[in-house]
């Protein structure tokens, strides 16, 4: 498959959303049912997506915590291309920045039992403990993130 990476574009923005509303991670603007929600934008600053020449068919984005750290955020593909090494260029391109933003550790925190061992089988990341959801934000019948870390020097 001839996929291209790249940073993302305003003119990007509603495919990423409807890419993220499909695995239930669209960022929510506060309302009265969710006043605080987990994620209210991305960031396209530090956004990537994935095209096939024709359609947006991945993205991954992250967010600066402080000098050091930054957190991983919008990590979703789309169905066609599961199995395709989408995920894993994107999470690639986004560490690749991180580090020569001179970021030396990154979290990421999930719901998916299968992405969970991903981040730690193909990355190396280590479960560092859990952090209650404040809605249904991407699988609704479960009520935590597992907490992930990894250190990029």
């Amino acid at each position: 498959m001839d996929i291209t990476l790249r940073k993302m574009r305003p003119t990007d923005r509603d495919a990423v959303m409807r890419l993220l509303a499909h695995w239930g991670m669209a960022p929510q603007a506060p309302s009265a049912t969710v006043p605080d929600p987990e994620r209210s934008d991305i960031d396209l600053a530090n956004a990537f997506v994935a095209e096939d020449g024709v359609r947006i068919v991945g993205v991954a984005s992250y967010f600066i915590l402080d000098a050091e750290s930054a957190e991983t955020a919008s990590l979703a593909v789309d169905p066609d291309y599961r199995g395709a090494r989408v995920g894993y260029a994107l999470q690639q391109a986004r560490l690749q920045e991180m580090r020569r933003r001179g970021i030396k550790r990154v979290r990421t925190e999930t719901d998916r039992p299968d992405t969970i061992r991903w981040y730690i089988d193909k990355f190396g990341y280590r479960v560092i403990g859990h952090n209650p959801k404040k809605h249904a934000f991407s699988l609704p019948d479960v009520d935590q993130w597992t907490v992930l870390e990894l250190d990029l020097d």
